[in-house]
Order: structure tokens, then sequence, then C-alpha cells
């Protein structure tokens, strides 16, 4: 948002910080489960001891706990960023409006 290009009210960098989050969100659970298939193979094929493969399911179930924790944290951190958007934008747009002596 601008005012005869002196003024300028820009939250893109939130946006950007958002979306990076979700990338490493999804590119952390894409890691987890190509590991998880991977170390299942060598249980199910017998070249590793079967005991991996509980420990595998406990881990397993250990990640999708912490990761479900983190993600909860996330949306939480976005919900806030994105308030923060939105309160900037009203701001500033209010601002835009006084500074052209428009009402408030």
């Amino acid at each position: 948002m601008t005012y005869d290009g002196l003024i300028q009210f820009r939250n893109e960098g939130l946006d950007t910080i958002q979306s990076q989050t979700r990338a490493q969100q999804e590119r952390y659970i894409e890691i987890w489960n190509n590991v998880r298939t991977q170390l299942g193979q060598l249980v199910e094929t017998g070249q590793v001891d079967p005991q991996i493969g509980q420990v595998l399911t406990e881990r397993d179930q250990q990640f999708r706990r912490e990761a479900a924790g983190f993600d909860e944290s996330v949306t939480a951190q976005n919900l806030a960023m994105r308030n923060v958007q939105d309160i900037g934008n009203e701001g500033g747009a209010a601002m835009v409006r006084a500074a052209a002596g428009g009402a408030r």
C-alpha cells in the first residue's frame, strides 16, 4: 500500500516466513517417511534384526507425536503472524488516509 510513493506498508516478509515454514514441515515429514520405509524394508527382507522393526514403530509414534506438537505450534505462530499483518494493514491504511487528509 502506498501514498504517492512516499509511504509504503509491506508485509511480504511474513508471507515468505509462513510459506518456508510450511515447506520445511512437508520436507521433514517426507524425509522421515523415506527413512522409515527404507528401514522397514530391511526388516521385512531380514537384512536387519527384527527387533529394529519394533524400535522403528516406537520411533515412528514418537516422531508423529512430536511433529504434531510442532505443527500445532507453527499453526499458532502463523495465525499470530497473520494477525500482525492484519493489524499492520489496518494501521497502515489509517495512516495513509490521515496523510491524505481523509476520514479515519
